[in-house]
């Protein structure tokens, strides 16, 4: 019983281990508005991806990560105005439209987004 809990236990420590071993990337800021969605950069490698969303509009709003055919990749909603909100989404490379929805509705105020590696 003793040799199992040392196996499991070195198993733990070995996977731990091998973790992915980058640095996080620093947030990429997102100001809405009530017309605007001024997203600080439209690229980004390929990994954890975290969006700051401030909402300087006077609706609340929700901002999105789309994939091709409105793929809902990661989003965070009832962002009140005068107030951020934090979006950690996982993405591999490839081509995205993120979009702020002032008064949570319609299609939203849309640009392009590139993950790369």
């Amino acid at each position: 019983m003793h040799n199992f809990r040392f196996v499991a236990l070195a198993a733990v420590v070995i996977l731990t281990a091998c973790g992915d071993s980058q640095p996080p990337t620093e947030p990429i800021a997102v100001q809405a508005s009530d017309t605007t969605c001024e997203v600080a950069s439209t690229s980004a490698d390929a990994g954890t991806i975290v969006f700051t969303v401030t909402n300087g509009g006077s609706k609340v709003t929700e901002f999105y990560v789309y994939a091709p055919g409105d793929r809902v990749m990661g989003e965070v909603e009832n962002i009140a105005p005068g107030l951020s909100r934090e979006l950690r989404v996982e993405l591999p490379a490839g081509t995205y439209q993120t979009a702020c929805k002032p008064g949570m509705t319609g299609k939203g105020v849309r640009s392009t987004f590139t993950v790369s590696g």
